[in-house]
């Protein structure tokens, strides 16, 4: 999995620069900063992804889950029993899991499992849940055009990064492919920026579109430390310098921004892992 937070485009544009000789270059730090920045957060990814936990039940009904945002559960198993989800928490106590749900926007926050008639009973490594979690646009609705067949996402909270699928307003879904797209198949964006490639055939078909992406602060955190490092080529180990003998340029030697850190923190995954 491509695990990078911000594009090419987007690193140069902020940095300045508007020739294609450091391209290889600001790849590799886009790279480097958005495993720092992971490594920060202590997250694996912040793109859709199939977690397995594995918890020691403590006798409660409630258990926090590790990722967030959870998009849905795909199994829960206490002991030797599988729990089913509570078919409509609204109309009634029923018997089972409730998940706590993610309001759709960033940063989120670390969600709750909870059981109705059964409990997370005492013992080692008793309760393992597989679940789905991540930053995802989820069943956006579009028409395609009838002219060049293209649709751009919307991404109202972030950049777009990994495609996660799309279906006809029916639910019936179309096939990824890497060229030339048939009735019922589509070519992915391959970056931010980019556009979902329909056949002319599906033209005024209403799809609904299911995109990973990365939120626009994270974004903005990642271009930013692109473009220190950046810059720092054209001054390695410079601590400060004069300017004209009227002034001195200091540099900050911190390994993060007092602002990106802040920015960072509401993402940041602090239950234990």
């Amino acid at each position: 999995m491509n695990n990078n937070l911000t594009s090419l485009v987007n690193a140069k544009t902020w940095a300045g620069v508007t020739t294609t000789n450091d391209d290889a270059l600001i790849t590799r730090l886009i790279g480097s900063a958005s495993r720092f920045i992971l490594s920060y957060l202590q997250r694996p990814t912040l793109f859709q992804f199939n977690y397995t936990d594995v918890y020691d039940g403590m006798g409660t009904k409630v258990q926090m889950l590790r990722h967030w945002p959870v998009l849905s559960i795909s199994s829960l198993v206490v002991g030797m029993q599988t729990i089913p989800a509570v078919s409509d928490p609204t109309t009634g106590p029923g018997c089972g899991y409730v998940l706590d749900p993610w309001n759709g926007f960033p940063p989120g926050r670390p969600q709750a499992l909870s059981l109705r008639g059964y409990e997370f009973y005492k013992g080692f490594s008793n309760v393992a849940v597989n679940y789905i979690a991540g930053f995802v646009i989820q069943n956006e609705a579009q028409t395609v055009p009838s002219s060049n067949y293209q649709i751009t996402p919307l991404a109202p909270n972030g950049s777009f990064a990994v495609d996660q699928g799309v279906t006809y307003a029916n639910g019936t879904a179309l096939t990824a492919v890497q060229s030339s797209p048939a009735v019922g198949q589509y070519i992915a964006p391959m970056a931010a920026n980019a556009y979902y490639q329909f056949a002319a055939g599906d033209a005024n078909a209403s799809v609904l579109l299911c995109y990973s992406y990365v939120p626009a602060d994270i974004e903005d955190a990642c271009i930013n430390m692109v473009g220190e490092r950046y810059s720092y080529k054209n001054r390695p180990g410079l601590v400060s310098k004069g300017l004209g003998g009227q002034e001195t340029m200091a540099y900050s030697q911190k390994d993060m921004p007092d602002y990106i850190r802040s920015a960072l923190q509401p993402y940041r995954r602090v239950l234990p892992v």
